[in-house]
């Protein structure tokens, strides 16, 4: 991994670091982020790969990063793509949704517990009319 350029960006709170690395095939975003994260002794969360370019012909690849100071910069500066917006959408659809079954799963776990309760209730006052009833015949 070979330094291109390295510049501190003071407004937005970040690093721009442009560099060079050589492999057989094209490195994951990922793989780059632990790369540069663990360079830069900074979280992987902090971390923005914006693009990989390749030279032609070659196995040398042009990464460019963003290194942010910290997570709130980086959403206040950074856009999220549609892609990543719809998922955070649907995840948060899904988790609403778990929540609603779980609170009818609860209210449907109340109910047959009063149920039971009332069961439960009733069956004592029965069985001493019936002791009561047996005892008069008596």
């Amino acid at each position: 991994m070979n330094n291109l350029k390295q510049k501190h960006n003071n407004l937005l709170n970040r690093e721009e670091i442009t560099f060079e690395v050589e492999k057989n095939s094209i490195p994951s975003k990922e793989e780059m982020k632990k790369q540069i994260s663990e360079k830069t002794k900074k979280p992987e969360e902090n971390v923005i790969i914006s693009k990989i370019n390749t030279k032609f012909g070659s196995k040398t690849f042009e990464v460019s990063a963003k290194v942010y100071d910290n997570v709130e910069d980086k959403k206040r500066y950074e856009v999220i793509s549609r892609k990543e917006r719809k998922k955070q959408i649907e995840e948060a659809k899904k988790a609403e949704e778990e929540k609603k079954k779980a609170e009818e799963e609860k209210k449907k776990a109340e109910e047959t517990a009063k149920k039971v309760a009332e069961e439960v209730a009733k069956a004592p006052a029965e069985n001493t009319e019936k002791t009561k009833i047996e005892e008069k015949a008596e």
